[in-house]
């Protein structure tokens, strides 16, 4: 195709592969992220205590001041409760500590070498929680038992806060494998509904158990035009349901043949103009030449003969 001289490349962008959606890799690219966010989230316990941070950090949003750092300090202890915070500026100098005897910075960071992404949390050399802000100019100190505390406080299922136009069009279920059930951790979609219009479960554990039961079920191709409602990833001690708007597999099937088809068609068509245009061209250059032929022929006549007339 692209060795056909009049075929814009516009053009052959807009009839090829480009619009079909089957050929396009963004729903896969968005079903990966959106699963590695979830994985992340679940397998560091402390991830959503991030989210808090800086939702509380919003309280104050420009820390220049040791005043500043010591309003958002206070903050945080009478929101969630913490013994002792401590907050360091980006030179890792110490900004507030709720402990007086406190370090004037911190010797990991300054000292030690060590490295925190942002919106992160590790664990530092002395024992405690240190966590970095989405922006990197703060680090925020706090004990493991208070980290502890707050995640255990916030443990059990609960409904999805994920950014609505990053998770627009999926629904998920997230369970925790366990010995003889599994547990419920998050989903984007009503957990206590009925399942069926007509359908009344009146314990809720086995409506649980029948809502994993009808997930893994409807998670399995029983024929390879009928994609599976549900999508199962296995990740650890994880199970994750994802269902996201697509096409039947007949469907993708007919575009990817269309696409095909009008692929080739368009092919022989632009081989086959290609024959007539070399045609047509060779059938100029050689009634050019003949012109030309035509003329010296006549030329040298006129010679000849003018040779003849003046002897």
């Amino acid at each position: 195709m692209i060795s056909i001289p009049f075929f814009p490349g516009a053009w052959k962008d807009s009839v090829f592969f480009s619009p079909i959606q089957i050929l396009s890799l963004y729903p896969k690219l968005k079903k990966e992220s959106f699963l590695d966010l979830i994985l992340e989230r679940f397998q560091n316990k402390y991830y959503d205590l991030g989210y808090r941070f800086e939702y509380l950090m919003r309280e104050v949003p420009k820390l220049e001041t040791d005043k500043d750092a010591e309003a958002l300090g206070k903050l945080f202890s009478s929101s969630i409760k913490l013994k002792q915070i401590r907050i360091y500026d980006y030179n890792y100098r110490t900004m507030y500590s709720s402990d007086p005897k406190g370090p004037g910075f911190h010797k990991g960071l300054r000292l030690l070498g060590m490295q925190v992404p942002r919106s992160s949390w590790v664990e530092d050399t002395d024992g405690f929680l240190l966590y970095r802000n989405s922006s990197g100019d703060l680090y925020l100190q706090i004990l493991k038992e208070d980290g502890d505390r707050i995640v255990q406080e916030a443990s059990g299922s609960k409904k999805s806060f994920l950014p609505r136009d990053f998770s627009e069009g999926i629904l998920y279920w997230v369970y925790k494998k366990k010995e003889e059930d599994s547990e419920l951790l998050e989903t984007n979609l009503n957990p206590d509904s009925t399942l069926l219009p007509d359908a009344e479960v009146s314990n809720s554990e086995e409506s649980k158990a029948m809502i994993h039961a009808l997930l893994d079920k409807n998670s399995k191709s029983q024929n390879f035009l009928v994609r599976p409602i549900w999508e199962k990833t296995i990740a650890d001690d994880l199970e994750i349901f994802l269902s996201q708007p697509r096409k039947t597999r007949a469907e993708e099937l007919l575009l990817i043949l269309s696409a095909f088809g009008i692929s080739l068609i368009s092919l022989v068509c632009g081989i086959l103009a290609s024959r007539i245009l070399f045609t047509i061209r060779m059938e100029n250059r050689f009634s050019e030449r003949e012109e030309v032929i035509q003329v010296k022929t006549e030329l040298i006549r006129l010679l000849g003969q003018f040779r003849e007339k003046t002897k």
